[in-house]
């Protein structure tokens, strides 16, 4: 999840995580956080401009401070070292650990770039190993999770269910807490932070455990490999039908961890070199982008987006587009051109297909940076009413307020974050289940935005802003 840059969480978290220091799990627990509502706080994300959805849920900065601190306790960490070093064992080979950045505003370009060598080109590698691969994911992951699973990972499932009510295990802790920060449910964990990626590795590595128990025991996959990545799998084999066995042991041990495959996403390879590569990137690269005018290529954009919804490549076709906004002599161009008409398709586009929300909007910005004010406010309100027409738009929202702000066009929104730009004494998450008046306050006045960038912001959204990645040329 993107947020623009005046957002900065930082310092709450730093404040939290010292404070946090005073109270030992035991204390936290005695507050009894799971007889609360509304601890965490949840972002929604449209993700097709109807009625599908997905949330993205920021932990509560007392839940997150305490879990990050049991965990990264040295005889913690060993433990969580030593069960990754055990999960790296087998016919799953995982490409998904969190990577950690020389420089922290690269996580997600190194994270890509991390996926594109042990994911793609290493499935092309394996081309010259095998002759047929299976595609899946596990449908709705992390809403799926069973969180005692959580306790598994960490200390092996019989071991932890054994001793399940051992409130002295890290595994049993960090499942306490994270099932605290939504009332006791068992279903799910929060989606939205490199501690939830984590944990999710963990559950997922033990799943891996349990896949190569499965194929040790069948002689016909003895020569299987599987690459995951999260929760996207590959299962290569020699054979359509030890592929598709080694499929069912996948779905099996999923099973016992709360989760399950999703069948429209599940595919079949014959040739591994296009299946090495998601079609709608190979689709991407032949699109002629070479249009007479930009709206034929925009147009163009949103036919491809509307075929390939949630694709990656979408986000790299607009940043293709931005760049020609950018150039010199855009004006001129954009005096030929219907500019109402460009951010129509760009809202629509941001529309179905939240994962483009930034780079839409950053053209949408640099678009009204480009033309009169009368007609500048008459098209930001055309896409705000469009915006607000959107179910579950919270996170579209904040983006909408990233291009109002600076430009001081009229916009009010009720999600919670994006009145943070006005300064209040609100938190985000609720602070009621605190045993310390000190603490509660201090989260309950902190600032989330950072009035300095805020008030710097230029009238259009820069590309730096919303990904580091597009910045540079890269293989992937």
């Amino acid at each position: 999840m993107e947020l623009p840059a005046y957002f900065n969480f930082e310092p709450l978290v730093r404040s939290v995580h010292e404070q946090v220091k005073k109270f030992s799990y035991d204390d936290i627990k005695n507050w009894k956080p799971e007889k609360h509502e509304d601890l965490n706080y949840v972002l929604l994300s449209n993700k097709d401009g109807g009625l599908s959805w997905r949330p993205f849920e920021l932990l509560n900065p007392v839940i997150y401070a305490k879990c990050v601190e049991l965990i990264c306790a040295a005889e913690n960490w060993k433990i969580l070292q030593t069960r990754f070093s055990e999960y790296s064992k087998g016919v799953v080979e995982c490409c998904s650990l969190p990577v950690v950045p020389d420089d922290p505003s690269e996580q997600k370009k190194d994270q890509i770039l991390n996926w594109w060598r042990r994911v793609e080109q290493r499935s092309l590698e394996l081309a010259t190993d095998y002759s047929h691969c299976k595609l899946t994911d596990v449908s709705n992951c992390y809403p799926s999770i069973y969180s005692h699973a959580i306790s598994w990972g960490f200390h092996g499932k019989s071991h932890a269910k054994k001793n399940r009510f051992d409130q002295s295990l890290i595994g049993n802790q960090i499942d306490y807490l994270v099932r605290s920060s939504r009332q006791g449910q068992t279903n799910g964990i929060p989606q939205a932070s490199l501690l939830s990626h984590l944990l999710a590795e963990l559950v997922l590595g033990c799943c891996d455990q349990r896949i190569n128990e499965f194929c040790k025991k069948d002689k016909n996959l003895s020569d299987i490999k599987i690459l995951r990545y999260r929760d996207d799998y590959r299962i290569f084999g020699h054979s359509d039908s030890a592929c598709g066995t080694a499929l069912k042991v996948v779905s099996e041990a999923l099973m016992e961890f709360g989760m399950r495959l999703g069948k429209a996403k599940t595919t079949s390879e014959s040739n591994l070199i296009s299946g090495a590569v998601k079609r709608e990137k190979i689709k991407a690269l032949g699109i002629n982008r070479n249009q007479t005018t930009l709206q034929k290529e925009l147009l163009q954009i949103h036919d491809y987006t509307l075929q390939n919804p949630g694709a990656g490549a979408a986000k790299f076709l607009i940043s293709e587009f931005l760049k020609k906004l950018e150039r010199a002599g855009a004006e001129d161009r954009l005096k030929r051109e219907n500019s109402a008409v460009l951010c129509s398709i760009l809202i629509d586009l941001a529309a179905i297909s939240p994962n483009v929300f930034p780079a839409s909007f950053s053209c949408i910005s640099l678009i009204l940076t480009k033309i009169g004010i009368s007609e500048k406010r008459m098209i930001f309100e055309k896409v705000a009413n469009r915006a607000s027409r959107i179910p579950n738009n919270g996170y579209l929202e904040v983006w909408l307020q990233r291009v109002a702000e600076p430009n001081n066009f009229a916009f009010l929104s009720t999600e919670p974050l994006c009145q943070h730009i006005s300064p209040q004494d609100n938190s985000l998450w609720n602070v009621d289940w605190i045993g310390d008046d000190e603490l509660a306050t201090s989260i309950q006045k902190f600032g989330l935005v950072d009035l300095t960038k805020l008030e710097d912001m230029k009238k259009y959204i820069e590309r730096s802003e919303f990904d580091s990645f597009w910045n540079n040329d890269n293989p992937s």
